[in-house]
Formats: C-alpha cells, sequence, structure tokens
C-alpha cells in the first residue's frame, strides 16, 4: 500500500513549529535532522535549520523542513504531499505523469523527487521498498 503523508516547509520555524504540534497532539518526533547534518552543501548561516523532521501521533505523520534561501516558501507552496511507494517503477511513472504539464522541481535523484502538478499542487515522492505505511 502507498502513503501520502502532509509535508510542511517552514521559513526557519521547523523545529518550533514541529515541538508545538507534537505537544498538542500528543505524538513524538521520531526524526529531526539539520541542514548541517544533511547530505548537501548549505551555508552556515542556514545550517542549524532543519533539513528533515517526522512527527508521529497515533496514525498520523507530519513531516517537515525549513526552505533553503535558494527555494523561499510563501502561503500556497509550503505544503507538499509526500508519497511513498512500496514500487520503484511506479513511483517513476507516477512523477512523470503528474509533472506532464506542471514543473519537475527537483528530478528524481537519491530515490527523492518533487514537482508542482499542473494545477500547483507540490508531490515529493519516494520508494521504500518494504515499509509499513500503517505505523
Amino acid at each position: 500500500m502507498n502513503s501520502i503523508i502532509p509535508y510542511i516547509a517552514f521559513p526557519g520555524t521547523c523545529r518550533e513549529a514541529m515541538h508545538f504540534y507534537a505537544e498538542i497532539l500528543n505524538g513524538r518526533i521520531t526524526a529531526m535532522q539539520s541542514f548541517a547534518e544533511a547530505p548537501m552543501d548549505v551555508p552556515e548561516l542556514i545550517q542549524d535549520r532543519i533539513f528533515n523532521s517526522e512527527l508521529k501521533a497515533g496514525g498520523l505523520t507530519i513531516k517537515a523542513s525549513d526552505d533553503l534561501p535558494t527555494h523561499p516558501v510563501s502561503q500556497g507552496s509550503n505544503m507538499s504531499l509526500y508519497v511513498v511507494f512500496q514500487d520503484s517503477m511506479l513511483k517513476s511513472e507516477v512523477f512523470a505523469k503528474l509533472s506532464e504539464g506542471g514543473q519537475v522541481l527537483f528530478p528524481i535523484t537519491d530515490n527523492f523527487g518533487m514537482l508542482k502538478d499542473k494545477f500547483g499542487i507540490q508531490w515529493m515522492v519516494t520508494h521504500q521498498e518494504g515499509r509499513d505505511t500503517e505505523d
């Protein structure tokens, strides 16, 4: 089964927001990785910002990160649908079809791709074989 997870981008307030949501939703933060820990080079100024985080509260999962200076978020571009596929071929097919008439923001590399479809909805796709999407 595939899953869709809301993915929120923040303008430098991800850490604070995720701790707030964890408290309000009685959840737990299962991942919190800074840009300094990320597999990419970023300016020193933003290394303490969040590259990737995840919150679980019951059956709810929320993923989030801070924006990059090269890709600042604005209202409407700060929410994406994060889709986890168990089949890498299906992931690639869906990515290609969703990007038709839209815009590829990050081509699929290292098992991750991001696009904006022709309706302006942002999608993030990944593949994780055998992932238990019910956790």
